[in-house]
C-alpha cells in the first residue's frame, strides 16, 4: 500500500514564465544556501507518495532545504490560472502539457528560491520529472544547479512499444498523428492504449519519431542529450520496476556510460517498485550517503 506525505513547511505560489500560477513547498532549515527542488512525475503533484518525505529528510540530514513543487503537468486534466490584464484560465495537466514548457516551470521555481537567497540547487526528479530536470540541465547548463538525482527515470517510449506490441504502438501513433494534423489534437486517445488520458498532441509529441521526452531516456537509442550533463548524477531505480523495456541492471549500466562525472551513482533498490512503495527507507539512507559526500 501507498503512504503519503508528511512533510511541514510553507507553501509557495510563484508564477511560471508565461505567467502560469504554480505552487511548492518549501522545508527550510536556517542558515542554508542549498535546495533541493524536487519535481514530480505524470498526473502526480507536488506532495505525491512518501518518497517525497524520504528525500526531504535526506538534504535536512545534510543542511540542505527542500522545496517541493507542482508543474503543469500536475494532475491527469488540472485547471490553471495565469494572470494577465485579467484572471484567465488554462487547462493542461499530463493530459495537455507542452513537455518542452517544463523549462518555463522550473527556471521560475529556481529564481523565486534565488529571491529567498538559495545559490546552490541540486535538481530530483521522480518519474517524468527525471526528463523534465535533465531537459532543463541539458538546455540551460545551470551553473546554480550541482548535481542531479534520478528516481525511476523510466523508457516511456519503448514500455508502450513493449505493452502494445509494435505494429499496435504504429497504428495508435499514426491516429494521433492525423488527429493533430486534422487540429484535433486535444482529443483523448483510448484508455486501453493510454490510461493516462492523454490528448492526442500529448501522445503524439511523447512517442513520435525524433521525440525529445521520448528520446531522453530511450536505453535502446544514443541518448546524446543526456550525455552532455556534466554535474553529479545519482540514478536510482526499484528491482521490481514496472515501466521497463529491459532489465534494470542494463538501464543503470546505461546511465553509468552516460553520466562520466566521477561523483555519478547508479543504484538498484532491491525487492521495490517503481514508486520505491515501503523502501522509503532505504532510499533515504542512499540520498542521505551520496549528498554528504558532494563536493563542488
Amino acid at each position: 500500500m501507498a503512504s503519503y506525505t508528511r512533510m511541514y513547511g510553507e507553501l509557495i505560489s510563484f508564477d511560471a514564465l508565461d505567467k502560469l500560477q504554480l505552487e511548492g513547498m518549501l522545508c527550510a532549515p536556517e542558515r542554508t544556501k542549498t535546495c533541493v527542488v524536487h519535481v514530480h512525475g505524470m498526473t502526480d503533484n507536488f506532495v505525491g507518495l512518501s518518497l517525497v518525505d524520504s528525500i526531504m529528510r535526506a538534504a535536512h540530514a545534510n543542511d540542505m532545504a527542500f522545496f517541493t513543487m507542482n508543474t503543469r503537468g500536475m494532475g491527469t486534466i488540472t485547471t490553471f490560472t495565469r494572470l494577465r490584464e485579467h484572471l484567465q484560465y488554462r487547462t493542461m495537466g499530463t493530459s495537455f502539457e507542452n513537455f518542452k514548457d517544463c523549462v518555463l516551470d522550473i527556471h521560475a521555481a529556481l529564481k523565486a528560491l534565488q529571491e529567498r537567497g538559495y545559490t546552490k540547487f541540486i535538481l530530483s526528479g521522480h518519474s517524468t520529472g527525471c526528463q523534465k530536470i535533465a531537459y532543463y540541465q541539458v538546455r540551460k547548463e545551470s551553473p546554480h544547479v550541482k548535481a542531479l538525482m534520478l528516481f525511476g527515470p523510466a523508457d516511456d517510449l519503448n514500455f508502450q512499444v513493449k505493452k502494445l506490441g509494435r505494429r499496435k504502438f504504429r497504428e495508435q501513433l499514426e491516429i494521433a498523428r492525423k488527429l493533430v494534423r486534422a487540429g484535433r489534437g486535444k482529443e483523448l486517445m483510448p484508455t486501453e492504449v493510454e490510461p493516462t488520458y492523454f490528448s492526442a498532441k500529448r501522445y503524439y509529441e511523447l512517442y513520435r519519431p525524433g521525440s525529445v521526452e521520448g528520446n531522453l531516456f530511450n536505453y535502446e537509442g544514443p541518448m546524446k542529450s543526456i550525455g552532455k550533463v556534466a554535474i553529479p548524477v545519482l540514478s536510482m531505480f526499484g528491482a521490481r520496476e514496472e515501466f521497463a523495456a529491459m532489465s534494470v541492471r542494463k538501464m543503470l549500466r546505461i546511465l553509468g556510460h552516460k553520466f562520466t562525472h566521477p561523483y555519478s551513482r547508479e543504484i538498484m533498490v532491491p525487492k521495490s517498485d517503481h514508486c520505491f512503495c515501503g523502501h522509503e527507507d532505504k532510499v533515504e539512507q542512499a540520498v542521505t550517503k551520496w549528498l554528504r559526500h558532494l563536493v563542488w
